[in-house]
């Protein structure tokens, strides 16, 4: 009878340590899903904040540099452009198609201007793309892009914005 007894009170206390350990982890799975949503909600909120649109752009005589001004339409500060995506599809002198992504600093640089008419270079918050504001890519491209050719550029914000215009040289 006694060992019985012994035997339920383990089996009782097995299972309530049991239950127990279910539920924490339970708890702490809830919590955890909650922290991620949570954080897919602000990207989201961000990213609808977020607009950046084409002004034009402008490719040398020599086919070696395209420059692309970009306006921060959004009501997002844009700023960790060594995150931004690059891509050019452009056809080179000899009719050859290329489509190419351009790394940061290597390939392009940037700079940010409070207006364009007068070009009028930011003052506040250096390096940072305030709404409002406009940015200035110039992108080193080579192969050479052709004359008289039609191509594509896209900049792609890191959140997921992006822009595009048709060129021509």
């Amino acid at each position: 009878m006694m060992e019985s007894v012994i035997t339920a009170i383990l089996m009782i206390s097995l299972l309530v340590l049991l239950i127990f350990g279910l539920a924490q982890y339970l708890l702490a799975s809830q919590a955890q899903i909650s922290d991620v949503t949570r954080e897919m909600q602000e990207r989201l909120t961000e990213r609808t904040r977020t607009d950046i649109t084409t002004v034009g752009v402008e490719v040398t005589p020599a086919g070696d540099y395209v420059e692309v001004m970009l306006k921060n339409a959004g009501q997002t500060k844009l700023a960790d452009f060594e995150y931004w995506d690059v891509i050019l599809q452009y056809t080179d002198g000899s009719g050859g198609q290329h489509v190419q992504w351009y790394t940061f600093a290597s390939q392009w640089n940037y700079q940010i201007y409070q207006s364009l008419a007068p070009p009028l270079a930011e003052v506040i918050e250096p390096g940072i793309l305030n709404p409002g504001e406009y940015l200035r890519l110039q992108v080193n491209v080579s192969p050479l892009i052709g004359m008289g050719t039609t191509n594509l550029v896209t900049i792609a914000t890191p959140n997921g914005v992006s822009a595009t215009a048709v060129f021509t040289h």
